[in-house]
């Protein structure tokens, strides 16, 4: 499983051009994904090359960066149909594997007010942005470290005319949950959230679109398969936790064993430094055709 979009805008390698060095490949989503889907790519050449060779797909959807949207129940329904599902996402830290990923959710505040002159008479006014900011500074609550949930504003706008109360606010908060019972608690109490002027009234849109990928007795028997053949190979795979999410979560959350992160070592997701370690593209189509013959 794995994508063929990327956070990167149409021109973008005229300014980052695709390279490769010898040793490192740098271009725009290189590591997201690009090199994970030649990986996928290449092991499914060899295995049509046996002749006794497992049932095998390969899903790359158009939108995973964007939320899946419109293919999550594709994604799922394929999943459902095979035993296992491995991600060719990038790498964790050091080549590392993903055993566990959290939830995501992507909610949209609106805020509406009364509009009246900033000098005339301010009083008349009921400002969207300043209960965009009281907001923004009670969005720590909504967060539990103890959980480690975070919930986090990362857009905002507001106002139209600089002697204008605003109207109209906007902001965007990120969330993410390793525990399932997380995205409930936020989102009633993001919802149940009120400003101090009742003039101002507020609309919340988006939600939760990404469970945590949590690990599992399957998962980890996976995981454990992984790194048997790694050391065989010659090196030596990892498993990390990591905040971001991947449609590895969906197919985890629908009850399929899933093991992410599978895709070649390098650096700089959504980054401009993003780049691969072109050795390890070998090593990761060894590797992962090993695991489809397990």
């Amino acid at each position: 499983l794995g994508h063929i979009d990327t956070v990167w805008p149409v021109g973008t390698l005229a300014e980052i051009p695709f390279h490769h060095d010898g040793s490192v490949i740098r271009g725009p989503g290189v590591f997201d994904m690009k090199a994970g889907a030649a990986v996928a790519l290449q092991v499914l050449d060899r295995l049509r090359l046996r002749a006794k060779a497992p049932r095998v797909t390969l899903l790359l959807v158009p939108d995973e960066e964007i939320g899946s949207a419109a293919s999550s129940g594709l994604l799922i329904d394929l999943a459902r149909k095979h035993d296992r599902v491995f991600v060719l996402e990038p790498s964790a830290k050091g080549g590392a594997a993903k055993v566990a990923r959290k939830g995501t959710g992507l909610f949209r505040v609106r805020f509406a007010g009364i509009p009246s002159h900033a000098g005339l008479d301010p009083e008349k006014g009921a400002s969207a942005l300043q209960a965009l900011a009281e907001f923004v500074l009670d969005a720590p609550r909504f967060a539990s470290a103890e959980a480690g949930t975070t919930v986090t504003p990362t857009l905002a706008s507001a106002g139209t005319k600089a002697n204008v109360v605003p109207e109209h606010a906007e902001v965007t908060l990120d969330c993410r949950v390793w525990t399932p019972s997380e995205p409930e608690r936020v989102e009633r109490e993001l919802r149940a959230w009120r400003p101090r002027d009742s003039r101002v009234k507020v609309e919340i849109e988006g939600g939760f679109d990404r469970p945590p990928l949590a690990e599992t007795e399957a998962s980890r028997a996976l995981f454990a398969t992984a790194q048997r053949i790694a050391k065989d190979l010659g090196f030596e795979l990892g498993g990390e936790r990591v905040g971001g999410a991947s449609d590895g979560n969906l197919t985890a959350a629908a009850g399929v064993p899933t093991l992410d992160g599978l895709g070649p070592a390098g650096d700089g997701a959504h980054a401009r430094h993003e780049h691969v370690m072109s050795a390890d593209l070998a090593r990761r189509v060894d590797l992962i055709e090993r695991l489809v013959l397990a």
